[in-house]
């Protein structure tokens, strides 16, 4: 691959001609006829004399992306002097012209010469030089040349969505997983190798060389058309030419204006103050703001909320972490937050190990990135890992402690490649290098990380496979991730997913009869997975049931259908007695008919109304029904927040969909005794019910479901691991809580591993990520399979006693393998014994489940015993009592849920 940058000029705001003296009439570079200049720090001007071309003897050359050379020529010390300018901003000073100065991607090289070095070398890193009159051309850093026409790519190893260019090589697997809204051409050794073509039926889902590329464009890509023609008339055919082009950014500057630093009152920040609400905005920071948090601040955190970006900066002004919100502050640093644009300017520019300055008189922030910043960025990557591992091990952690220290050794050779690709100025190999050193210490942090071997690791599918060969090429992708449950969407927009008799629940027309369900069935039994049906209730989606009118759902204005975004969605009217009855027997045949493992509801609630007075559910039989219980003449759609009965009308409909979730429970555990019922829930259950009239937290409370998934779908850790610890509190031991994590709202990869990884500290049985197309696409799977889904894993809810089991060797096994080998347990012979004793009770047949309910009176002895022992490292300690303490939360939820059998 070509990775040189003097190809073909590209995306230029104005076309620049090699220039080769400057006058008013001859410069091409130049803005309403100005003779370009350069404006330095005290306000003084030099004349550029040339732009891309001949260093002049006595003068200012000015070097782009346009000149035909990756580096100015070589020049003597004594004569010549050059800056790379990035943001009018310095970044480096050469004095060495040995090999002359690189010129780096989007930026410009200043050589200084004669009596115009003379006047530049006070010059400095971090002085400011304004180019005027010159035009510096944006280049393309990832683009395909394919048959001559230049494809800019968007993305690289990434899900492709709507409009997108995606690069895939073999660091993304094998193949490229993707759907069949486009095209995709295999590029190997300059060629054209392979092609899916479009044909809006087959995924294209290519195969990616080892040594090669995919290139995939997405049909709303200005793009495809033309490629499309172009391979359909046969003018573009295997065998054809086709490069990939990349380049990365290695020197980066800009600046920016911050808002407030560390403002407490409404003073400080006036554009931080909530005007609406009499209150400061979360962490006092407003809309497109830049806020800078000190120790002054006087809080151990920035107190943002999600919708921001922010990096903390180190006593030694580098940048040492990127994203997220609600950061700490440290004692010797400071946190830059932004919000909107200045969000998406830290995004751009503030990337980890630059170097920060801060102008607090003109309240300015420069940030700077350069070569030395790979090498310090590789240098504190490298400390930060070993002083993890260490971290682990202090901890008795279970984690794989050989193969981490094999990474970070790996990690330190390639930073010793990295030092001398910098000396050599090889800066398009030193960002190859630095990628492979991150992914190193992202592994390394993964693997930081416990992998539970009891959980539920669950996934929300929309299955549009059309033959059993696409749902196990799917199902394998989740098998290989060390998921244990698939949530199949089997009931959506008004029709099934199998050939159904119910002429008011026909099956999807798109399958062509072929029962994409017992597929799935059928392929999972292979692959050990578990299959719920995921069932959306009263929601249709875009399809009006035209047959039963009077099902429907009623809005306040009478309309008969939910407006979301512009789009337009129909549900039935849960209140009617014949429309739960026909949901619930068409749940009931499902489940009769199909050995599944669960169901699961979504949407068991009314249409939101978004904080409106456009709520739902004033059909007459709902409003009469209403009158009817409360012995009163007023219509609810007279009712408004405020009014008296309003307190009434929100708990009548609540109490309607509880009603549904009970009879649903009752009828469906009657028909399949061991079926896992669970829901999709807000996850804030103290606002969400008077918006969305669904009682979530009342369910939990009284033990309704057998496992509930909070719909945390957040940007960040923190509000996730706030509504776990509140569903855990609701829940206690009536049901399992698993955290509906969302990949599809993009979070950040580091972001999502920590969700799930914090959530399971916190006791919750597992986490389920909405949805397939993104965890995959995203490769969201990667370092969730390094870290928290290393091993695989047993579902607590369908075997509690071989979970149990599990759980109590996995502890003997970390007593012989990690407490006693590290100095944490001494006397371990009463554990063992007890362990064993306990272990061996739970020998595995059709009686387990019920042997290991009667196993909370040891593991509370156990417990107690361990907590009074001295002898015991307190680290330790920790670690097993969380263990015997999920072993007995997965005990107490099976006699819950099974009090009439034992």
């Amino acid at each position: 691959m070509n990775m040189k940058k003097w190809f073909s000029v590209i995306m230029c705001c104005a076309l620049i001609l090699p220039l080769m003296s400057v006058s008013a009439g001859q410069a091409q570079a130049q803005e309403e006829g100005a003779i370009p200049s350069i404006t330095l720090p005290d306000g003084s001007k030099l004349q550029v004399d040339a732009v891309n071309a001949v260093r002049k003897d006595n003068g200012i050359t000015v070097y782009t992306g346009d000149y035909s050379e990756p580096f100015t020529a070589s020049f003597e010390n004594s004569k010549v002097m050059e800056f790379i300018v990035s943001g009018e901003i310095v970044l480096e000073k050469n004095t060495d012209g040995t090999k002359g100065t690189y010129i780096p991607l989007n930026n410009v090289v200043i050589s200084a010469s004669g009596s115009a070095k003379d006047k530049m070398k006070a010059i400095t890193t971090g002085d400011t030089l304004t180019l005027n009159g010159v035009t510096v051309p944006q280049q393309m850093n990832r683009y395909a040349v394919v048959k001559g026409i230049e494809i800019p790519i968007n993305k690289v190893n990434a899900f492709r969505d709507e409009n997108d260019v995606v690069l895939y090589d073999a660091g993304y697997g094998t193949s490229t997983n993707t759907n069949q809204w486009g095209l995709e051409l295999m590029i190997e050794n300059g060629r054209i190798t392979g092609m899916a073509k479009p044909d809006g039926k087959t995924y294209n889902n290519s195969r990616i060389p080892s040594q090669g590329y995919v290139l995939s464009v997405q049909a709303g890509s200005p793009h495809y058309s033309d490629l499309n023609a172009k391979i359909t008339s046969g003018e573009l055919v295997t065998g054809d030419p086709a490069e990939i082009m990349i380049r990365e950014e290695t020197h980066l500057a800009s600046r920016i204006a911050y808002d407030a630093m560390d403002p407490k009152v409404r003073e400080d920040n006036p554009g931080g103050w909530d005007s609406a609400n009499n209150k400061p905005f979360d962490g006092f920071r407003g809309g497109d703001q830049l806020i800078v948090y000190s120790p002054d601040y006087g809080k151990d955190t920035t107190g943002t909320n999600a919708w921001g970006f922010e990096v903390i900066v180190d006593e030694n002004d580098r940048i040492i972490s990127v994203g997220g919100n609600n950061s700490p502050i440290p004692d010797k640093g400071y946190v830059l937050s932004g919000h909107g644009v200045k969000a998406d300017w830290l995004k751009n520019y503030a990337k980890l190990s630059a170097t920060v300055s801060m102008n607090r008189p003109d309240k300015e922030i420069v940030v700077m990135l350069t070569p030395q910043s790979s090498l310090d960025r590789a240098d504190y990557r490298i400390e930060t890992s070993t002083a993890l591992l260490q971290k682990s091990k202090e901890m008795y952690m279970d984690v794989p402690y050989a193969q981490i220290e094999q990474k970070i050794a790996e990690a330190k050779n390639v930073r010793g490649e990295i030092a001398k690709l910098i000396e050599q100025q090889a800066y398009d190999q030193m960002t190859l290098k630095s990628a492979a050193l991150d992914s190193l210490m992202d592994e390394v942090i993964n693997l930081n990380m416990e992998s539970r071997k009891v959980e539920h690791r669950a996934i929300w599918i929309r299955p549009l496979e059309t033959n059993i060969d696409e749902v196990r090429q799917h199902l394998k992708l989740i098998a290989d991730a060390n998921l244990n449950q698939v949530y199949v969407e089997t009931w959506w927009s008004g029709y099934t997913i199998y050939p159904s008799s119910n002429p008011l629940a026909p099956q999807n027309p798109m399958y062509k009869g072929f029962d994409v369900l017992q597929a799935y069935l059928d392929v999972a039994d292979e692959l050990g997975l578990e299959i719920h049906v995921w069932v959306e209730n009263a929601f249709l989606e875009g399809n009006k049931m035209e047959e039963k009118p009077e099902w429907s759902m009623i809005r306040r204005d009478g309309a008969d259908y939910w407006e979301v975004d512009g789009h337009t969605f129909y549900w039935l009217n849960p209140a009617l007695p014949e429309v739960r009855k026909f949901i619930a027997a068409l749940y009931s045949d499902l489940v009769t008919r199909y050995p599944v493992a669960g169901l699961h509801l979504d949407y068991i609630r009314y249409p939101d109304n978004y904080g409106t007075d456009i709520d739902y559910g004033y059909d007459t039989y709902t409003r009469n029904e209403f009158m009817k219980k409360y012995k009163t003449d007023v219509d609810p759609v007279n009712l408004y927040p405020g009014d008296k009965l309003w307190p009434e009308w929100q708990q009548f409909r609540m109490d309607i969909i509880t009603g549904f979730v009970i009879e649903l429970v009752s009828q469906l555990k009657e028909t399949s005794p061991k079926l896992a019922i669970s829901a999709a829930v807000y996850s804030d259950f103290y606002s969400n019910p008077y918006y969305k009239l669904q009682e979530a937290g009342l369910w939990l409370q009284q033990g309704y479901l057998d496992n509930i998934f909070p719909m945390s779908y957040k940007l960040d850790a923190q509000a996730v691991v706030h509504d776990a610890e509140e569903t855990m509190k609701l829940a206690g031991d009536l049901s399992y809580v698993t955290m509906g994590l969302g990949p599809q709202a993009k979070v950040s990869r580091p972001v999502l591993v920590e969700q799930a990884n914090e959530t399971q500290k916190n006791g919750t049985s597992g986490s389920a990520y909405f949805e397939f197309l993104s965890y995959f696409g995203d490769q969201y799977n990667m370092p969730l399979k390094q870290g928290v889904y290393r091993n695989k894993a047993i579902v607590p809810f369908s075997h509690p006693g071989l979970s149990v089991k599990t759980i109590l060797m996995e502890m003997d096994r970390k007593i012989d393998e990690i407490y006693v080998p590290n100095q944490g347990m001494t006397n371990v012979k009463d554990y063992k014994k007890d362990l064993k004793v306990l272990i061996n009770r739970l020998n595995e047949n059709k009686t387990i489940d019920k042997r290991a309910a009667k196993l909370d009176g040891d593991l509370q002895q156990l417990m107690k015993k361990l907590s009074q022992d001295s002898s015991v490292n307190e680290q330790v300690k920790n670690r097993m009592m969380y263990d015997l303490k999920y072993a007995e939360h997965i005990i107490k939820i099976y006699k819950n849920k099974n009090q009439g059998e034992l």
